[in-house]
């Protein structure tokens, strides 16, 4: 009878996709380290035989002969078949099928987030019966809805927006706010996915400071991992610690709560699938961030300035689709 030998081994992480699947682990058969190890599917197969130190094994394996046992492999594949590591050693070969990682694996832990507090803003706002202005404010993915009706009848709801659309009462740059509502007149400010479509974010947060009275407050939810859309006018990403620099004490700014919501991971195209960009898929982003403020003081007149031309910059802003039928 052919006696068999035992094999030890932890995948660490898996990724995979219609082109392929990553696998990173350990592995070692009975006491004895890997001369190769091979990731196959079907007739697809990949091999290596230089191995990572793996020193944390011998807690466990005292006997272990070699701790280079860790490997990473990337086979191209197709999807949808029998995946199976092959480890190879002087005691001999043994196979072992790649299963999906089990619920409570670290890779599989969810980030902590928390969503924009649109529900406090709101309520703030209608406790005082403000004055509203949201920039941004026509409809434009499927499904959305005004945001107006979530500050009635308390507060007077004005929709600003690059664009002319139902929901919207003053079409504008919104780099130059502060030239179509009066100074300290608003109450509140908010945008959703608006901040990263405009050239000159900085001018706009010395605009709301001009258009807020003190005290009133401004929230923007903005995508950070997340694909370029509404081209030509996609031009930034902002984590939260960027939108705290946005709206930083030195622009007269407040920040009452920031964060970033919507965990996301991210595949790379399979031409690029090599060295740490295969890891690439093991690490979290996020979808949003967002950041509520309070003005705490007047910026002086010309304190934030960039050279950009009123109409240069209106144009830019026009090619903002505007989804309306020709």
């Amino acid at each position: 009878m052919r006696k068999v030998v035992p094999a030890f081994h932890m995948v660490d992480a898996l990724w995979c996709d219609q082109h392929g699947v990553f696998v990173k682990g350990w592995a070692h058969v009975s006491d004895v380290a890997p001369r190769a190890i091979h990731l196959k599917s079907g007739a697809a197969r990949v091999t290596t035989t230089e191995f990572s130190d793996r020193p944390d094994l011998l807690t466990h394996y005292p006997r272990l002969d070699s701790t280079r046992c860790g490997f990473a492999l990337y086979l191209p594949c197709p999807p949808f078949r029998p995946v199976t590591l092959e480890v190879e050693s002087s005691l001999g070969t043994v196979e072992i099928d790649v299963t999906a990682l089990p619920p409570d694996h670290p890779q599989n832990a969810i980030p902590n987030g928390s969503a924009a507090p649109l529900d406090r803003f709101a309520a703030a706002m209608k406790q005082i019966r403000g004055t509203v202005l949201e920039i941004g404010a026509r409809t434009v993915s499927p499904g959305a809805v005004l945001n107006a009706s979530l500050f009635e009848p308390e507060c007077t709801f004005i929709g600003f927006d690059i664009h002319a659309a139902p929901g919207v009462d003053i079409v504008g740059d919104a780099h130059f706010l502060g030239d179509y509502v009066e100074p300290a007149s608003l109450d509140g400010v908010l945008s959703y996915a608006v901040v990263e479509h405009l050239a000159y974010p900085w001018l706009l947060a010395a605009e709301i400071n001009k258009v807020l009275k003190v005290g009133g407050l401004t929230m923007h939810s903005v995508p950070h991992s997340f694909p370029l859309h509404e081209l030509p006018n996609d031009f930034w990403r902002m984590s939260s610690e960027g939108l705290k620099v946005l709206l930083s004490p030195s622009l007269g700014f407040e920040v009452l709560a920031c964060g970033m919501a919507e965990p996301v991971r991210m595949l790379v195209q399979p031409s690029l699938r090599q060295g740490p960009m295969l890891e690439f898929p093991l690490h979290d982003g996020m979808t949003v961030s967002w950041i509520l403020a309070r003005k705490i003081f007047d910026l002086p007149e010309g304190a934030v300035a960039w050279p950009v031309a009123r109409e240069l910059s209106l144009q830019q802003g026009m090619a903002y689709p505007s989804h309306t039928d020709a």
